[in-house]
């Protein structure tokens, strides 16, 4: 799939998807969660979601700069009436897991206490050092991946 295929399907139909099968989030006192694609691409990281206001996105998005110096496309949308699933923390912790194991295709979206994750990856062991890392950056949510080996 071409990259901004990939971006259009991870970003708007996956949440669509999940809100569709009827996938609710845990509500947090006053505001919903929502959800958060993280996209690496090549040297460039993609976060899409919503969050609860503008501070709660700039958290997002300096953890995620405090790891790289990848190009960072913020397209969160603040204000949105729900929260980010996940803290600063844990996001910047998923994509480290990531970047670590130097993987420059990836797509994963948490939404619900789930991350569902695709990944081109060398081969399996890097898969299994990926789903290992991934689910150690965010013990709290269960993981669901989808790896393509490309050796």
């Amino acid at each position: 799939m071409q990259l901004p295929l990939r971006v259009f399907v991870g970003a708007l139909v996956v949440p669509a998807l999940l809100a569709a099968v009827g996938l609710v989030a845990h509500p947090a006192p006053g505001v919903p969660a929502g959800h958060l694609l993280l996209a690496v691409r090549s040297s460039e990281i993609v976060l899409a979601g919503t969050a609860a206001s503008p501070r709660e996105r700039q958290e997002v998005v300096d953890a995620v700069r405090a790891l790289t110096t990848y190009r960072i496309t913020d397209v969160i949308t603040p204000d949105a009436g729900e929260r980010l699933p996940v803290s600063p923390a844990v996001a910047a912790a998923l994509l480290g897991a990531v970047l670590d194991r130097d993987v420059t295709d990836f797509t994963g979206v948490v939404r619900a206490g789930h991350l569902i994750a695709s990944a081109r990856v060398v081969d399996p062991e890097h898969a299994g050092s990926l789903s290992d890392a991934l689910r150690s950056a965010a013990p709290g949510l269960r993981v669901d991946e989808d790896f393509m080996t490309t050796g």
